[in-house]
């Protein structure tokens, strides 16, 4: 008998990634977000009638926690993380057997680490709303998975690369700026190129969501990165070379003030350990990504 799998956020990047992954017939799959379209659940989980309405109509054996998001407004990045996650997992908890539950973070939340690599037991230090938003969502997803019995996962996926990536992110601007002009030179404006990070092709953190599933690690937090230190900068370049094009690059003093730790990389190890993925990114691979 086929389990079901309710995905939250299903509409959004990982989401979209997640459902195009999932093998056939493995799992009767319900999805939810806030978009209304045939056969998806329209719902905003910030409100608990309607969390607790989903999860009573849907039963789900296992929930992929993947709504949520960025946004200007402090109110509505504590609704659409916070709020959504408490109203879910409570919904879960009232569950005869709750359901294993994967609840996606972020690697903001760490913030500004003095440790490197960072593990999951690292200081949560955020230096964004954002940042703070996700470490108010997985803490309390923690909370009450311990008092309700929910069997729970954090992911901390770190940064995010797809060809889809919305302009707001570092990648996503400088990709639409490359694409979006003609000739053998190209201006692209942009922040601080010398930050360091830790790339993760999205396709790697569906694969780890898939993992989990197939095999279950309650009370684990994992870090889905590559444990592999990439400039900003390597990837802009590494971008022009595969288009052929020279670059010429303006720092805008509006998205240089953007405040950012200087260095963001994650330890893969426990990743490795609890699911077998082990993630190999180079500038170069992941330009290719980007422009694909």
């Amino acid at each position: 008998m086929t389990s079901t799998l309710l995905v939250t956020g299903a509409t959004g990047l990982i989401g979209r990634e997640l459902m195009g992954s999932l093998p056939q017939g493995s799992w009767q799959v319900h999805t939810a977000s806030r978009s209304v379209s045939v056969g998806h659940h329209c719902c905003d989980l910030s409100r608990p009638e309607e969390a607790f309405a989903l999860v009573d109509a849907v039963r789900p054996a296992a929930v992929v926690h993947l709504a949520g998001g960025t946004s200007p407004s402090r109110h509505a990045l504590y609704e659409s993380n916070v709020l959504a996650t408490v109203n879910l997992m409570n919904a879960v908890g009232r569950m005869p057997s709750p359901a294993y539950c994967i609840v996606a973070g972020s690697a903001a939340e760490y913030g500004d680490a003095s440790e490197a690599p960072i593990g999951e037991a690292s200081p949560l230090r955020p230096v964004s709303e954002y940042g703070r938003a996700k470490v108010a969502q997985t803490t309390l997803a923690e909370s009450i998975a311990r008092a309700r019995g929910i069997p729970l996962t954090v992911l901390r996926p770190f940064n995010v690369v797809s060809p889809r990536l919305p302009a707001s992110t570092a990648l996503g601007n400088m990709r639409r700026q490359l694409l979006g002009s003609e000739g053998p030179e190209r201006t692209v404006a942009c922040g601080r190129l010398d930050l360091v990070r830790d790339w993760v092709p999205l396709s790697a953190v569906a694969e780890a969501i898939l993992l989990l599933l197939a095999r279950p690690a309650p009370g684990q937090v994992l870090n889905v990165c590559s444990g592999v230190g990439i400039p900003v900068g390597s990837i802009l370049e590494a971008m022009a070379k595969r288009l052929g094009v020279a670059l010429r690059v303006v720092q805008t003093p509006e998205l240089l003030a953007i405040p950012a730790a200087p260095r963001v990389v994650g330890d893969p190890s426990r990743l490795a350990e609890v699911t077998g993925l082990r993630i190999a990114v180079t500038a170069e691979g992941l330009a290719e990504l980007l422009l694909s």
